[in-house]
């Protein structure tokens, strides 16, 4: 309950595009990520918001926003855009992940509704239903709490089974975020070593 993890598979529309210029998971403050797929406008348009309430709050109130509190706001700001025809909403959905003194690791799914929900662990897009099921199959695993590797490796193992595919080190973003460091992303090295653990369990 002291770590958190976001994942995704990493699609750069063209071959001649830098690749480390296309990223869906971003950084919001030190302990809080998120993780975004829809409309890239609209999704940058949502990180920028994210940033800006985060900074807001600390400024105003002297501490980091707990993750909730983000959430939630950011959770109202979408249901506003649903209350007149004249507005429109905007078409991406986040997963909030983050860690604080509070409640410790938590993680938000907001949809562009608004509707919010917490979860231990969850997945979204095309293949959502079969992650779902998947994470579902380990609800005691999620419960005991996991180490910082155990819960990459399971975010990892999810997209892997969704997808049906190995995937080599350049072709995933992870995000974590941890009690005691600052949010960062897996580099190839290290996701590739978790890549190796996986494949050694299940050959054992």
């Amino acid at each position: 309950d002291r770590c958190a993890a976001v994942i995704t598979q990493k699609k750069v529309p063209d071959r001649l595009i830098d690749p480390t210029s296309i990223s869906s998971v971003y950084r919001i403050t030190d302990t809080i990520t998120c993780l975004v797929l829809g409309s890239i406008p609209d999704s940058r348009s949502q990180i920028e918001r994210l940033r800006y309430e985060a900074n807001d709050f600390k400024f105003n109130h002297g501490y980091p926003i707990p993750t909730h509190v983000l959430a939630q706001k950011m959770a109202d700001i979408c249901q506003v855009y649903t209350q007149e025809a004249s507005n429109r909403a905007l078409c991406c959905t986040m997963l909030i992940a983050g860690v604080d003194d509070e409640k410790g690791a938590q993680t938000f799914k907001v949809d562009p509704s608004g509707h919010i929900l917490p979860y231990k662990a969850v997945a979204t897009g095309k293949s959502e239903a079969e992650a779902m099921n998947y994470l579902e199959k380990r609800n005691d695993q999620l419960s005991a709490g996991m180490s910082e590797d155990a819960t990459v490796e399971l975010a990892i193992s999810t997209m892997m089974y969704v997808l049906a595919t190995d995937f080599k080190g350049s072709e995933i973003e992870v995000g974590v975020v941890a009690a005691d460091k600052k949010f960062r992303m897996l580099s190839q090295d290290d996701i590739e070593d978790r890549l190796n653990a996986i494949s050694e369990r299940s050959d054992s």
